[in-house]
């Protein structure tokens, strides 16, 4: 693949995990990923019934057709809901000034896995949260409602829910109860923002229902955002048709696929090539990118060949990097990554001076860490408080033109983020909030292994990484993998692991990274 391509890979052929990355040459520009056992139900629009209201969490409990019920804020309650016969599909198109408050989002959409988890935080953080009255006056027991699903259940908790409707796609979200069409304040170009307000809100006005339109349709012609606004109305309109069928609560428009979603996100005209490991998502996504290509561009490419794709495309190493806590610089030097708690601390060493003044070397280094610990952020999702400790510098010039690159390399970044000052002590403070791309966290628990100083989300990536080279394997051979990826395989992947027939040997040895397996035999490399 040339340096300069840049291509999104699609790796959904495994049973375990789909991996879609964007890329140029052997480099990892963004990230998604997903467990098929797990599909997230973030994103879906459900028929919901009130089953109890509770006035000391403000809050009501929704039966939406799940095992267990909802938890919808007062904050995420559409006021029209005030007369309890009104029509769900009704109501969620009415506007509201609640609703204003998505276009103070970054970029809607673009916070989490769906568009309805940045419209529900907003409208929760209403300005006038007397004005909505409470939870009491707002619902009732019985009660219909058009929900959709902002976090999947966790902890024994349900689902939590939002009755502000935000279906997203490529372009645009549409947002029934916004009323207008808003642009992302991430577009900062006057004239381009304006451009994009004029063609879209006669076709707001005409549907009277709200869109926003997100970073990617910078520079889209009219003929491309209508295509994508009137796919919006196409799903707007088959969800109220499954509503008026419906008998009870339940699902009335899912969530397009993980890789769909995936694609939907991190596709853009500059992206040359889509290939996918797998024949029925290829076909799924050459019919969602069908709308957006430019005329004359290659289809989705299907992989069908036996060695894994991504390393095929030498994007695994990369990958297997993002669960290391070192990752070592272009030119000498490194940066080490800490997750806690409380915060994420990223320490920026020098390795070895061999020419010029440790003013220099101190400039250099730090400038290519910028750079990757900016794509290292992005690609590891990391949230909250971040803290980056650089080589010290004396000069304030220097100290200048580190924040100012350091901004400039953050901007690729689709999340919200927010940049301290350089201190005397060479620290820079960083918060970013959380995307939701699904990149596993590493895990809290020591690795008994390795006394703790690894982590079981690296070797559950090396596992999944030694199956599907043995899938690709000709013949059965023998492996060296570090232990606690021997004991994953032998445990948890004990089924796929028989699955592949016998003869392949597992041997377990203390000083084979995570990620990186020995193949010593059999084909597998």
């Amino acid at each position: 693949m040339s340096a300069a391509e840049r291509l999104l890979a699609v790796n959904a052929r495994d049973p375990e995990e789909i991996r879609v990355a964007l890329a140029e040459g052997a480099r990892l520009l963004d990230l998604r990923w997903a467990r098929p056992d797990r599909e997230t139900r973030v994103g879906d629009l459900c028929l919901g019934v009130v089953k109890q209201v509770e006035p000391g969490l403000d809050a009501a409990f929704v039966d939406f057709g799940d095992r267990r019920s909802g938890f919808l804020h007062v904050g995420n309650v559409h006021p029209g809901y005030r007369d309890p016969g009104a029509d769900p599909f009704a109501v969620a198109a009415s506007a509201t000034d609640a609703a204003e408050a998505v276009v103070g989002a970054q970029d809607a959409g673009e916070a989490g896995a769906a568009a309805g988890a940045t419209a529900g935080a907003a409208a929760g953080a209403s300005p006038d949260p007397g004005a909505r009255g409470n939870i009491a006056e707002l619902l009732a027991p019985r009660q219909r409602l058009l929900v959709q699903v902002l976090r999947d259940p966790a902890r024994g908790k349900g689902a939590t829910l939002t009755t502000y409707v935000a279906l997203a796609g490529r372009l645009l979200v549409l947002m029934p109860s916004l009323g207008r069409a808003g642009v992302s304040r991430r577009i900062e170009d006057a004239e381009e923002r304006e451009r994009l307000r004029a063609l879209l809100s006669p076709a707001a006005e005409r549907e009277q229902l709200g869109l926003i339109v997100r970073t990617a349709a910078v520079g889209a012609g009219a003929e491309e955002l209508a295509r994508d606004w009137e796919h919006l109305l196409w799903r707007w309109r088959a969800a109220g048709a499954a509503g008026a069928c419906a008998g009870g609560p339940g699902l009335l428009l899912a969530e397009e696929s993980a890789a769909v979603r995936a694609v939907r996100d991190l596709y853009s005209g500059a992206v040359a090539r889509v290939i996918a490991d797998d024949a029925a998502v290829a076909r799924d996504l050459e019919q969602f990118l069908v709308r957006y290509r430019r005329e004359g561009a290659a289809a989705v490419e299907h992989y069908s060949q036996s060695r894994p794709l991504f390393e095929a495309l030498d994007l695994e190493r990369d990958f297997q990097l993002l669960f290391r806590d070192r990752v070592p610089l272009p030119g000498g030097g490194s940066i080490v990554v800490h997750e806690t708690e409380a915060l994420t601390a990223i320490d920026v060493n020098s390795g070895r001076i061999d020419q010029g003044s440790l003013e220099e070397t101190a400039r250099e280094t730090n400038r290519r860490a910028a750079a990757e610990i900016a794509r290292q952020v992005r690609l590891r999702d990391l949230g909250g408080i971040v803290v980056v400790d650089f080589i010290d510098m004396r000069s304030p010039a220097y100290r200048k033109e580190l924040e100012a690159e350091f901004q400039a390399a953050l901007r690729a970044d689709r999340a919200r983020v927010k940049l301290g000052r350089l201190g005397s002590f060479g620290l820079l403070p960083l918060t970013r909030r959380r995307q939701g791309t699904g990149l596993p966290r590493p895990s809290e628990r020591a690795c008994h292994h390795c006394g703790g100083s690894g982590n079981l989300a690296a070797q559950h990536a090396g596992a999944l990484r030694v199956l599907r080279r043995l899938r690709a394997a000709p013949a059965p051979g023998r492996v060296r993998v570090h232990p606690g990826v021997a004991e994953i395989l032998r445990g948890e992947h004990a089924p796929a692991l028989a699955a592949l027939g016998p003869g392949h040997e597992l041997l377990a040895d203390p000083q084979v990274p995570s990620g990186e397996p020995v193949f010593e035999s059999g084909g597998g490399s």
